[in-house]
């Protein structure tokens, strides 16, 4: 598809077009902030959440302001445009030749050579779509990660916004939620263009732990690996019960602190947590398995989850509603309903201590008639 805009838009966005119109200028190898060339000024952009990064890849060159002296930080950024800027930064020289004479093709193909895109990325839409943050999370973590830059490489995209969340690349919207089809403002490509650069150089990034649970839940069925650095058993898992010949299989196991009252998962479980046992809710984990139960036969169920688990460490808990009784959205899976949760706290002090002498955390639970269930495995 031929590209039709506005001299003004053709003119402004991304050194993807050289000073000299006909000619493409090789990127230059990444700069940071420290070694930006001075005099950056924006019209639009004081006091904005990304302002020093805006400042810092304008004058590293990798992207321009429009001719108003503007930048808009909050329109949208295309794929071709993200595709030029993440070029340069990785320090990529364009490869042109060819068919195509679009003026981001050299910086495509510079990439598609490099491993760090695909053609097969883009199924739909064309090079003016505004790019996704999915597709934005792709880029960024083939660009930080070397052994995922090979023409064969499949790797699925849920795992691709896993390892943006893990890496520090990508971080959550305002509620921490990962807007994985929401189109990317020309600020956040600049984020993630600053991003990526701070991964070569060595930098650790800071990790968004509610961006990174909802993309790993999203991927495994569990937040165990950003909450504790841990596994669990590859879900969904049949439980091994005793005596019974109903089907019991969790689907997610769902970490969190309960000190982060805006942590992810939180708002899911609304309501007064109480102790079975009656006793306070200390320093302690909240953990919620779903789970659901089927009867072998076909036939209604007749085995119920209710006190029929018992965490090794830890202590079942009911969520009560304004009422003070049990909230029926958190009932354990039964006769009543054929799936719900298990909802149980551990003591932080327990976790910790389980991390330092094993590397885990077993996450063991006891069944009434015998049989005992490890969730947490080493890795």
């Amino acid at each position: 598809m031929k590209r039709i805009v506005p001299l003004f838009v053709s003119m402004m966005l991304m050194s993807a077009c050289s000073p000299n119109a006909n000619t493409l200028v090789a990127a230059e190898q990444p700069k940071t902030a420290s070694e930006s060339k001075a005099g950056v000024s924006l019209s639009d952009i004081s006091g904005h959440w990304a302002e020093s990064d805006i400042k810092a890849i304008v004058a590293a060159g990798y992207v321009d302001g429009y001719p108003d002296g503007s930048f808009k930080p909050d329109h949208t950024v295309t794929r071709a445009e993200f595709i030029t800027m993440t070029a340069k930064a990785a320090g990529l020289k364009p490869v042109p030749g060819g068919d195509n004479k679009e003026w981001h093709a050299p910086y495509v193909a510079a990439l598609v050579q490099a491993g760090i895109h695909q053609y097969k990325d883009f199924s739909s839409g064309d090079w003016n779509t505004p790019i996704t943050r999915m597709e934005m999370a792709r880029l960024a973590v083939r660009a930080s990660d070397k052994s995922l830059q090979s023409p064969e490489d499949s790797t699925d995209a849920k795992k691709f916004m896993f390892l943006a969340t893990q890496k520090g690349l990508i971080t959550g919207m305002a509620d921490g939620q990962l807007g994985k089809e929401e189109s990317a403002t020309r600020a956040q490509s600049v984020k993630i263009i600053q991003r990526i650069l701070d991964v070569s150089q060595g930098k650790k990034l800071e990790v968004d732990k509610r961006a990174a649970s909802y993309a790993e839940v999203e991927l495994t069925g569990s937040n165990v690996q950003t909450m504790w650095g841990s596994h669990v058993v590859e879900l969904p898992y049949r439980m091994p019960l005793r005596k019974t010949k109903a089907i019991v299989k969790v689907h997610q196991v769902l970490i969190m602190d309960l000190k982060e009252r805006d942590g992810a998962f939180r708002s899911m479980f609304d309501g007064d947590l109480r102790r079975v046992d009656g006793k306070p809710i200390g320093d302690d984990y909240f953990i919620a398995l779903k789970i659901d139960v089927t009867n072998e036969n076909g036939g209604e169920s007749d085995y119920t989850l209710w006190r029929q688990l018992a965490s090794d460490s830890g202590m079942e808990v009911n969520i009560l509603d304004k009422t003070r009784e049990v909230d029926k959205r958190f009932y354990s899976p039964g006769i009543l309903s054929s799936e719900g949760w298990h909802l149980f706290v551990l003591p932080k002090e327990e976790a910790r201590s389980q991390i330092e002498r094993t590397g885990y955390v077993n996450l063991r639970l006891h069944e009434n008639n015998g049989a005992t269930i490890n969730l947490g495995i080493k890795e």
